[in-house]
């Protein structure tokens, strides 16, 4: 028994040592693809290459490969990582006439058909090739969505493409816009190309620029959530807005009304809204953050006028308005009840 171990260990460690160093290295990312090392897109296909979306049994990420309408879809649903509970299971048919329910990517496209990223009607045509302009198009929809189009282009007036006359009337405005915001580039000596197929490697490329872009956003200014019980059975819920920036940011807010709390229970139940019961100004007003200014909304639910429910566990403390500044998560910014 001693003897076969030890075997098993030195064959272990024969196919460790023959294992080309490349593999492994692609290995820990979760692509293990052979031909992205030392590519201008090895990190964004390391990132956003999904096995599922591109393997094709023979390790390697094809980055020169034209990107397929479907292909793209899936690509961009994960990384948006966007999963739509219907209460009636959607039928493709009423999409697109040349998909089905059962097609490769059906689900993730009538995703983004939903949200708006892509227009439904007609034929879509999952196996051609995606052309580079609605490419960029669908991305700055994506863009578009996140945001609620809450997004400053910086006043940088883009080097036009030589090739501009080709490119659609209806996506050059956004095209530029994308360029602007370093989401795409063009081929080499300004050329866009708007009608080529897009590769792999754009693709990827592309996705990767749009999310860090909407993580730098995000970071601009940190939103942190808390909720605190006390002894004496109050409940103090506060949201801490720090402007990370070296501009000051401003928050529009269409009434009187500047944030809001919720409190729900384990199933994720909504027990208490602390607006249901107020009244608020209908006037239009602005909340300014400067440079590396920290501001807190907070309220204190007393325990002589309110008793927390029992079934409460988290809270979720929400921004009521807009702001051109930094992307606000509608979805609210949520922490546990903590008892001190």
């Amino acid at each position: 028994m001693k003897k076969r171990a030890i075997l098993t260990f030195i064959l272990i460690g024969l196919l460790l040592t023959t294992m080309p160093l490349a593999a492994l290295a692609q290995s820990e990312t979760g692509n293990a693809y052979r031909d992205i090392s030392g590519t201008w897109f090895e990190d964004a296909a390391k990132k956003y290459g999904y096995t599922e979306v591109f393997s094709d049994g023979s390790e390697n990420f094809n980055g020169h490969r034209a990107i397929t309408r479907i292909e793209f879809v899936q690509l961009l649903h994960r990384a948006l990582n966007t999963n739509i509970n219907y209460f009636v299971a959607p039928n493709m048919k009423d999409y697109f006439n040349d998909m089905d329910n059962a097609a490769t990517g059906a689900n993730a496209l009538i995703d983004l058909v939903t949200i708006g990223i892509i227009e439904r009607g007609g034929n879509f045509y999952p196996d051609q090739a995606l052309v580079r302009e609605e490419m960029i198009h669908w991305i700055m929809n994506a863009l578009q969505y996140k945001t609620d189009g809450n997004y400053p282009i910086p006043m940088v007036k883009p080097v036009p493409f030589r090739d501009d006359g080709d490119i659609s009337a209806n996506y050059r405005g956004e095209i530029y816009s994308a360029v602007v915001l370093k989401l795409v580039s063009g081929r080499g000596d300004t050329m866009l190309f708007p009608k080529d197929a897009a590769t792999r490697a754009e693709a990827v490329t592309i996705v990767a620029n749009l999310m860090r872009l909407l993580e730098n956003r995000q970071s601009l200014v940190q939103a942190t959530a808390s909720a605190q019980l006390a002894k004496d059975g109050s409940l103090t819920m506060s949201l801490t807005l720090k402007n990370n920036t070296d501009k000051e940011v401003t928050i529009q807010h269409t009434s009187g009304q500047k944030y809001d709390f919720k409190l729900f229970d384990l199933a994720g139940n909504n027990v208490y809204t602390w607006s249901a019961d107020k009244l608020f100004a209908a006037v239009m007003n602005e909340t300014q953050i400067g440079p590396g200014e920290v501001i807190v909304f907070s309220d204190t639910l007393d325990h002589d006028g309110f008793d927390v429910p029992n079934s409460a566990v988290t809270m979720k403390a929400y921004i009521v308005g807009t702001s051109k500044d930094f992307v606000i998560d509608t979805t609210g910014y949520a922490s546990s009840i903590v008892k001190q």
